[in-house]
């Protein structure tokens, strides 16, 4: 269900997405326009769709848990003229993102989960955790080299 409208004033938009991995379309869809309207470049755009993809999944799977009477809340909006902001919100018990183990440590490196939060991290130009980690904001600037 989309919540505002996709023109591109950009006053936030929301999505209210079901806890689903099929919801996935629909955010990816509203990344497609925010990619066209701002004329974002492909391999920056790669590096925003596997934040996103990346957020969602971990809110939908991690934080709801599948669970079909939660609700994950995605958000974007147009920051200081020149950042493209991504809020995703879930309803879970929330999580301690420092508490995250890092994926490429000899420990880690073969397990089969656990590089959201790295790869977020990496690809994001800023990273903010609030909510005890049920929200998620990341911030990509428009015109970093």
């Amino acid at each position: 269900m989309l919540i505002g409208s996709l023109n591109m004033d950009f006053s936030p938009r929301q999505l209210l997405l079901d806890s689903n991995l099929e919801s996935i379309d629909l955010v990816e869809s509203l990344i497609s326009k925010v990619k066209e309207e701002h004329s974002i470049s492909e391999e920056s755009y790669t590096g925003i769709w596997i934040a996103i993809n990346e957020a969602v999944t971990n809110a939908i799977k991690h934080g709801n848990k599948y669970d079909p009477s939660k609700k994950v809340i995605f958000s974007v909006e147009k920051k200081e003229g020149r950042y493209i902001c991504f809020t995703v919100k879930d309803e879970g018990a929330g999580f301690d993102p420092a508490g995250v183990p890092d994926p490429t440590c000899s420990e880690c490196i073969e397990e089969p989960n656990g590089r959201g939060v790295y790869l977020i991290n990496k690809l994001a130009d800023t990273v903010q955790f609030s909510n005890n980690g049920t929200i998620l904001e990341m911030c990509f600037d428009l015109y970093k080299n």
